[in-house]
């Protein structure tokens, strides 16, 4: 909450406070008229308001995705920067692994030898096959045969699986975006070493944009998935509206804060050129309501940063409280403190108000 620049009596110097309780407002206390104004006094009563919750957060893509490797191995090809759009496929980086590319061969000779093997044990089990149903073939004979049949099928699909175990590992010396989007940060360059864990590239898609903010557990029942808020992002100029997308149920253990994150479905062409990802924004969430003390924003008295309103004593004389402001509410602002409900205040008046002045109460 702001508060306009309004400073609270309190912390007016101890000077200041003297001399305007010795002599009211300067000036305004000077020549006064015995004369009284006839002016409209009102009672002031609460008003209820929305009750606002203010969180600030960053914006960010509403996918990012951070690129590793499975292999540890050299980069050798590094084809994007940092800002560069990437689509949806496109090699990133490359990574050496001719150690692979030597496995894959042997393991290539395996899959062709063990399936030569499997082929000259079908033939033969066929044929002992054969035998055996002509009584031609002892039962031994039939199960040595059917014994190495269901080895040589063993070890071809061993070597299959090891052919998909390598071509897995060789995926992942071709580094391809999983999504379009922008590289937002690169962690590595041509030379170094990549290890199997290493963030590499991180990749944001943009198409969607988000705040993430993070809600202390005293408000986090506040938010409910589908709410609407308003966003102001001040670096951009924008004040938009979002929906409540995602609320994530654990907590941080250390600052027992929840993450929550606000889709910004409502920016304009314009406004989306403007806003970029990291940028500061405030989420504003009105639920419930609440009573405050209000009057016409119209009847303040400004000195310097000063703000005061004329309000009516007990022997009906003009009085000027300095108060506090605090939100406004169209043509209405908050008074903090220096006004409480039941108090009367000066709303019109038929000629210049001064303090300590005689009042004549319009009925």
């Amino acid at each position: 909450m702001h508060f306009t620049g309004t400073l609270p009596f309190a912390a007016l110097p101890a000077a200041a406070v003297l001399m305007l309780s010795a002599c009211g407002t300067g000036p305004d206390s000077a020549g006064i008229s015995s004369e009284p104004v006839r002016a409209v006094v009102q009672t002031a009563t609460p008003m209820d308001v929305p009750q606002t919750y203010v969180f600030s957060g960053n914006v960010e893509g509403d996918k990012r995705v951070t690129l590793s490797t499975k292999i540890m191995g050299q980069v050798i090809a590094l084809r994007a920067r940092e800002g560069d759009r990437v689509r949806q496929g496109q090699e990133l980086l490359k990574i050496k692994s001719d150690d692979l590319d030597a496995k894959k061969a042997q393991v290539k000779a395996g899959v062709i030898e063990a399936e030569a093997a499997l082929k000259n044990v079908e033939t033969n089990y066929r044929r002992i096959k054969e035998l055996y149903a002509l009584k031609s073939a002892t039962q031994k004979e039939m199960d040595d045969i059917e014994s190495a049949y269901r080895m040589a099928l063993a070890r071809v699909e061993a070597v299959r699986e090891m052919e998909k175990e390598i071509d897995d590992a060789l995926s992942y010396s071709d580094i391809l975006s999983p999504v379009s989007g922008f590289v937002v940060q690169k962690m590595t360059e041509i030379g170094n070493t990549a290890a199997p864990g290493i963030p590499l590239l991180v990749i944001e898609d943009l198409t969607t944009l988000k705040v993430v903010i993070h809600v202390p557990e005293t408000e986090i029942r506040l938010f409910s998935r589908g709410d609407n808020v308003d966003v102001s992002i001040d670096a951009a100029g924008t004040k938009t509206g979002g929906t409540v997308d995602r609320i994530n149920p654990s907590g941080q253990a250390g600052s027992r804060q929840f993450e929550v994150h606000v889709l910004l479905d409502r920016l304009s062409t314009d406004e989306r050129d403007r806003v970029r990802s990291g940028m500061f924004a405030r989420v504003v969430l009105e639920k419930g309501s609440r009573q405050v003390v209000a009057v016409p924003e119209q009847l303040l008295v400004k000195r310097g940063q000063l703000e005061g309103l004329f309000t009516l004593s007990h022997n009906n004389q003009a009085h000027l409280r300095w108060v506090r402001t605090g939100r406004r509410f169209g043509t209405q602002v908050e008074i903090l403190s220096g006004l409480a409900a039941g108090d009367r205040f000066i709303a019109s008046a038929e000629g210049a108000l001064k303090d300590g002045m005689p009042i004549e109460v319009k009925p």
